[in-house]
């Protein structure tokens, strides 16, 4: 308790002044570039004082399926914007971008090759959703994916035929508002290590996550 309240001191005045992005709070950056936004102090406290957490990134090579003018289109990850409507799923359902951060740096990933040749590269605590042997939905962390296990994607179930590991030097923090979108056309969570349960059904465990995420979230958007 200490060691919060003695961050919370740290932060929560810096925020103030736009530069929380330069003292050790790189999740919020974008918020906090403009003064006196609450949003900033909202993220800082969720993210950075009350609870830490391992961010869930893509490469840069990774395109999103996003709606333009009503329309499904593929854009890069660097494209996208705060509020940008993008699917949430294989079923056309859609979601909210709530933040899309740049971060540079040396990372570990996993790369992610289904047989039909779609290839997913994301850091080694990103959840990717996995059909079990019974068909139930299940988030795991890529770390911990196995050759031969289904993943789901706009074209149906793949199998995924190669996993391997590899280091890049940036990553982009995409977080969405039902916490799963569509990368390089397969489904996946926009979720990390801290949240996921490997035994739970993906159902379950994204309705735990949005309720977690719910407040934070409502206060970035509105802004």
């Amino acid at each position: 308790m200490i060691l919060i309240a003695f961050i919370s001191l740290f932060f929560l005045p810096i925020t103030k002044s736009g530069a929380a992005f330069l003292m050790g709070c790189p999740a919020c950056a974008s918020l906090c570039i403009i003064p006196f936004n609450p949003a900033c102090d909202a993220c800082i406290l969720a993210l950075c004082v009350i609870g830490p957490i391992t961010t869930a990134c893509f490469s840069s090579d990774t395109t999103i399926s996003k709606i333009v003018n009503g329309q499904i289109k593929n854009v890069s990850i660097y494209e996208l914007k705060e509020n940008d409507i993008v699917l949430a799923n294989n079923e056309n359902k859609l979601t909210k971008v709530v933040r899309n951060i740049k971060s540079e740096g040396i990372f570990d990933y996993t790369k992610i090759i289904l047989k039909s040749g779609k290839e997913l590269s994301v850091t080694n605590e990103h959840g990717i959703i996995v059909l079990d042997e019974e068909s139930n939905k299940r988030i795991i962390k890529a770390k911990n994916l196995k050759e031969g296990q289904k993943l789901i994607t706009l074209d149906g179930v793949e199998i995924i035929k190669n996993i391997s590991n590899l280091r890049i030097k940036d990553k982009y923090i995409l977080e969405t508002e039902n916490g799963t979108v569509i990368a390089n056309n397969i489904y996946v969570s926009t979720i990390c290590d801290d949240m996921i349960d490997e035994k739970k059904n993906s159902d379950d465990l994204l309705n735990h996550w949005k309720d977690k995420h719910k407040r934070i979230y409502n206060k970035i958007l509105k802004n």
